[in-house]
């Protein structure tokens, strides 16, 4: 099981490589934390800064918060909220384009051995303000991801490991508002950690971002530092 959805990964993110028009290479920090409220209740909350082209300047800032209810220790639902601003130079402009998001999310998690999967579905109602223009769309994220360990210890509560995953997005309704297309994007990414007890994992790695824009495909180069907490 784990070696089919390995391989998935791989495929999925090498086969979007011959595809695109433009290279851009950013960096990425995502802190993702995970706060358990009661047995059955999470606050999950996540904070995003990414760079600009060619890690010029930081461009984008996302916050996200949710509660989840976990019906046992595979599964879950999830509802929060979710703001993201970008901000572009233009010239002798910055730009400012806000994007307000409500989300509905289904996780499950379990394992291969050691090796621990993620599942997980995502429906977000999107509410953007792009040059003075007010839109509404709605899109459908698909992502899977997988952290084998390399050498850590028997429960992998320590150690260094291998992390893949891949997150397709889909847009549902209104695709007219942002790029003409059902299929919105994909991020496939790879990395290398280091889980420093249960309750904290860093990692390093690189992305490949396919984005469909109105105007043709947009290929991307991300390096992301990661650190997931639980407490």
């Amino acid at each position: 099981m784990t070696r089919q959805i390995s391989a998935l990964v791989f495929f999925s993110f090498f086969a979007t490589l011959g595809y695109g028009q433009s290279v851009n290479n950013r960096g990425w920090f995502f802190l993702s934390n995970t706060h358990s409220l009661s047995k059955k209740i999470d606050l999950l909350t996540d904070v995003q800064l990414r760079s600009a082209n060619q890690f010029e300047y930081f461009n984008t800032l996302l916050l996200r918060g949710a509660f989840s209810y976990n019906f046992n220790k595979k599964r879950s639902l999830a509802l929060g909220y979710a703001y993201k601003g970008d901000w572009e130079h233009q010239q002798s402009k910055i730009i400012y384009s806000p994007e307000n998001r409500i989300y509905e999310q289904y996780l499950y998690n379990f394992k291969a051995g050691k090796t621990e999967l993620n599942f997980r579905l995502r429906l977000e109602q999107r509410f953007l303000k792009e040059d003075d223009r007010s839109f509404f769309s709605q899109r459908v994220r698909a992502f899977i991801s997988a952290q084998i360990p390399l050498v850590a210890d028997t429960g992998f509560t320590r150690g260094l490991f291998t992390g893949v995953q891949d997150e397709l997005f889909f847009n549902a309704q209104n695709n007219a508002n942002v790029n003409n297309s059902l299929f919105d994007q994909n991020r496939s990414f790879i990395s290398l950690g280091y889980r420093v007890s249960k309750k904290i994992d860093a990692e390093f790695g690189y992305m490949y971002w396919l984005q469909k824009e109105k105007e043709g495909i947009t290929r991307t180069n991300v390096w992301q530092l990661m650190l997931t907490t639980k407490f």
